[in-house]
């Protein structure tokens, strides 16, 4: 069965996170009884979904996500589907209203960041899935780098003002501005037509039966260059940051743009929801000291 978006009008019904968490609870019993599953064991650290074990009414173990509805994860299932088996799990049911999915199991499940491997290694492994997703053509419907980097843009200069004590209190005022002037020029300049994951963190890259797949995207169509950010800044030491961006095989100079803007970004998003910014802002330089900033 050809998966499809989910519901963007399911988007309007919670204005936040907080008014879908109220509500996830019955959603997930609802889908567990009319898919006929069985629960098991609920995952935990995902921060945008409601995912647990769960068995068939045939014996299978799979996976139930009931995910809140968010903009950029509008055509997930579209992208698990497109991306095909060896590259993500198959999206076994798709409902979505509820933005549910029951996907394929990953045995044994470990992710690249809890893996044992040499962090080149690691880094390699997720930049060939990344090389292998980004030369597929996004379907149509899959929103592009262009408008959700353009969305996150306007969010971000939105909470300036307010935010401007903490980020002059942090020393990053002027930083998290070149950061954020970066990101507008990328978003007006991103042309590609490739799928780009969205969220390549470690975490998101899984080994089954020896092979490693992607789960969880926000998959948008652009430049592979925006996916790296993640991948490389998580697997690591930030002092050897460059050796590791350089083992990508991405070019350099606009994936060092990306760094720095979604860096930025994140500094910002971490004052929004009253974390410590202290490490977000030691990677925003970082960064930066790769452009010569």
């Amino acid at each position: 069965m050809e998966r499809v978006a989910f519901e963007s009008t399911a988007i309007e019904l919670y204005a936040s996170r907080s008014s879908w968490d109220a509500t996830a609870a019955d959603l997930v019993r609802t889908m567990l009884e009319r898919w006929g599953l069985v629960p098991g064991a609920a995952f935990v650290g995902g921060e945008a979904a409601s995912v647990l074990h769960v068995t068939t009414g045939d014996g299978i173990e799979a996976v139930l996500k009931v995910g809140f509805p968010h903009v950029e994860a509008v055509g997930e299932a579209i992208a698990l589907e497109s991306w095909g088996h060896g590259l993500a799990p198959r999206v076994l049911r798709q409902d979505p209203w509820t933005w549910s999915m029951l996907l394929e199991r990953l045995r044994p499940g470990t992710s690249l960041r809890e893996s044992s491997l040499p962090t080149l290694e690691r880094v390699r492994i997720g930049s060939d899935l990344l090389r292998r997703i980004s030369a597929t053509t996004a379907p149509p419907g899959i929103p592009t780098v262009t408008e959700i980097a353009g969305h996150y843009l306007s969010d971000a200069v939105a909470r300036l003002d307010d935010q401007h004590s903490a980020l002059v209190a942090l020393g990053a005022l002027d930083d998290v501005e070149h950061g954020l002037a970066v990101l507008e020029n990328l978003a007006a300049s991103d042309s590609g037509t490739g799928f780009v994951h969205g969220d390549l963190n470690p975490n998101n890259v899984l080994e089954s039966q020896g092979r490693w797949m992607v789960i969880d995207p926000k998959p948008m169509a652009g430049g592979p260059e925006f996916d790296v950010w993640p991948l490389v800044t998580q697997l690591g030491d930030l002092r050897d940051l460059e050796h590791r961006l350089a083992e990508t095989g991405f070019t350099a100079d606009r994936t060092v743009l990306w760094g720095i803007a979604r860096s930025a970004l994140d500094v910002t998003w971490a004052v929004m929801d009253s974390r410590p910014a202290t490490e977000a802002v030691r990677v925003l330089r970082a960064w930066m000291r790769l452009s010569g900033a």
